[in-house]
């Protein structure tokens, strides 16, 4: 698992981290609450469904739409990779 270097980003985080994972090159890594919440946040703005998971960037292939492994949102959608 890759994780998050907390120190990289400029404002001040919790700490809370939850855990992805790359469909396209199965690396599993962490993402600040924080960023997810953001993402989250911008898909309700969009109006997309809240079974559309918070997407993120891979770390290592760079593929754009990496899934959370088990994340309840507040949105109120839980979230669980498949594989």
């Amino acid at each position: 698992m890759i994780k998050f270097d907390f120190n990289s980003i400029p404002i001040p985080l919790s700490g809370k981290v939850v855990e992805y994972i790359c469909p396209k090159c199965k690396v599993e890594f962490e993402a600040p609450i924080e960023m997810v919440l953001e993402f989250e946040q911008e898909d309700e703005w969009n109006n997309l469904p809240i079974s559309t998971p918070p997407y993120t960037i891979c770390p290592k292939c760079n593929y754009n739409n990496c899934v959370p492994l088990d994340y309840k949102s507040n949105r109120g959608f839980h979230h669980k990779y498949k594989g």
